[in-house]
């Protein structure tokens, strides 16, 4: 893509945003003053998140880290039959997401891995996700609800795992067969001045391509949210769920599970908890179904921008129904088991 070509799509992105804002803030009813608290800020902050994340990825990219981090999980890597960036980009989601996508993406767009390798690669990061997420997890859950807590992120982990075989071997008999040269790499790692001038090559290009397409996606979720798209949806998923065998106590706990983040679920669950109107079984498994429930939405609010940002908009889009498909499929079994084991 030219310079001219750039210049043109940024301007007409920027110039469809803006005026889509300026409908919502004229006609539409939303307050100037909830742009900057509700948009402009949260926007700032996935911006510098992309940009840092991307970066640190080019760099450990361009520094070939690739061979010294790969060997942590060779056994990952003979099993699946994936090749080097796929464990680089899997470690590094242990501390960020974005970096670990931005290395996937950067080696589909190298030529080093095939395109089912990236989709495998990327479905496979939710496992380092999680144990990133978990100390705040953790310290958030368990004062609620106490050693349920300790339960419900279990059976998380239990999906992760099943997950992550799942793919593995799916893997291991889609592509093909690869032994990976870690005791001898290939190429010497280069200078600091090598590894920087590489990385100034990239990054502006691929900080464009992502933000070109991320910032629109943000604003189009928030406009859909503040013309009530998510509550709408809220209110129909609760009236499916009324024919439902639960007890009406346990409703809350969903509902607050839809209509808030992490915190508002556990806080109702341990609400009912306290006060013994439902059993434990009971608030497990509608701590689950609620999780099954939100979760898409969760993935449309915080993770659909940078999705279709890091990846192309239709393999991000693609990526994100998948991930969130495989998440249901592997917590029924374990929602299925609280039901028939503990109700």
């Amino acid at each position: 893509m030219t310079t001219g070509t750039r210049i043109f799509w940024g301007l007409a992105m920027a110039a469809l945003t803006a005026v889509a804002l300026l409908v919502a803030v004229c006609w539409g009813g939303v307050p100037v003053d909830r742009l900057a608290g509700r948009l402009l800020k949260p926007l700032l902050r996935l911006t510098i998140a992309v940009g840092v994340g991307l970066l640190l990825g080019i760099i450990i990219e361009s520094a070939n880290f690739t061979a010294g981090i790969g060997r942590v999980f060779a056994p990952l890597l003979r099993f699946g039959h994936l090749k080097e960036p796929s464990a680089l980009a899997f470690s590094t989601a242990f501390f960020s997401a974005v970096s670990a996508s931005a290395i996937l993406m950067n080696a589909y767009q190298d030529n080093a891995i095939s395109r089912r390798e990236l989709t495998i690669s990327a479905l496979i990061l939710t496992f380092p996700a999680f144990f990133a997420h978990l100390p705040s997890m953790f310290f958030i859950i368990t004062p609620f609800v106490g050693v349920l807590g300790v339960y419900y992120l279990l059976i998380l982990l239990g999906g992760d795992i099943l997950r992550t075989f799942g793919f593995l071997l799916y893997a291991r008999l889609s592509l093909p067969a690869y032994e990976p040269t870690l005791s001898a790499p290939d190429r010497e790692r280069p200078s600091w001045s090598q590894v920087w001038r590489e990385t100034q090559k990239k990054f502006v290009s691929r900080l464009y391509n992502i933000l070109v397409i991320t910032i629109p996606i943000f604003v189009l979720v928030f406009l859909a949210r503040e013309a009530g798209a998510f509550d709408w949806l809220r209110h129909h998923l609760t009236g499916l769920l009324k024919g439902m065998q639960l007890p009406v106590e346990a409703f809350s706990i969903l509902i607050f599970s839809l209509a808030a983040e992490t915190a508002g679920g556990f806080a109702a669950a341990g609400a009912l908890l306290e006060g013994q109107a439902l059993r434990p079984a009971v608030v497990l498994f509608t701590l689950v179904l609620g999780t099954i429930l939100s979760s898409p939405m969760r993935a449309v609010r915080h993770q659909l921008p940078y999705y279709l940002g890091i990846y192309t908009p239709a393999l991000g889009l693609k990526l994100l129904v998948l991930s969130q498909v495989f998440r249901v499929l592997s917590l029924l079994p374990f929602l299925l088991g609280i039901y028939y084991c503990g109700f």
